[in-house]
């Protein structure tokens, strides 16, 4: 599949004509850097190793670079010959070739295929911004333990890196929420409604 079609198709694309947020930046011509340090804020980042000598390989990026938009960082590596420290380094055996990384700098995987290049940058656009624990943490698995059911999104589980606080603040709820007080579970979710939107609190 053409690179401009997988990563349309992606959904991460900015329309025709917008602009792109910043050119493409050369990390390295041949050296060896760490890549991580040189990625996008906030933003999956795309290295893109190959040979600017290559026109194909030329068109390859610039397809990228006019169509990445404001939801993908991209950045350069130049090679000559393909054996220089830095395609050692990241064991690279052919270009292009691409390096993905999520927001947090997580190595997310690498490939020459435009698809599968536009399958790893969903899948890394896809990090939430608030860091939590994921699937397999042990910390994950004691906050479920605690609320006594599965836990896949919400404000509870931006919790998920402390159980020991999330503990505490799910006694203080079921406290509050407690049947036997003065007004009953639907008058306290009317004031809790009300209040969060006061503070424009989308939960």
């Amino acid at each position: 599949m053409h690179a401009l079609t997988a990563l349309t198709l992606a959904g991460l694309l900015v329309a025709p004509g917008a602009a792109p947020a910043g050119s493409a930046t050369v990390v390295s011509t041949g050296q060896k850097v760490t890549l991580p340090q040189h990625r996008v804020p906030e933003q999956p980042t795309v290295f893109v190793f190959l040979r600017p000598s290559s026109s194909l390989e030329r068109s390859f990026l610039e397809g990228l670079r006019k169509e990445a938009g404001p939801k993908v960082g991209l950045r350069e590596v130049h090679l000559k010959s393909g054996e220089e420290p830095i395609a050692r380094q990241y064991e690279i055996g052919s270009t292009p070739a691409a390096l993905v990384y999520d927001r947090r700098g997580r190595f997310v995987g690498r490939s020459a295929e435009a698809d599968e290049i536009a399958a790893m940058v969903r899948k890394a656009a896809g990090v939430m911004r608030i860091d939590w624990a994921e699937p397999g943490d042990p910390r994950l698995a004691e906050m479920e333990k605690i609320l006594g059911r599965p836990v896949n999104s919400g404000i509870m589980r931006t919790m998920s890196l402390r159980p020991d606080w999330l503990r505490q603040i799910h006694e203080l709820h079921s406290l509050a929420h407690r049947p036997d007080t003065a007004l009953d579970r639907r008058t306290k979710e009317m004031i809790a409604t009300y209040v969060s939107a006061l503070n424009k609190c989308k939960f």
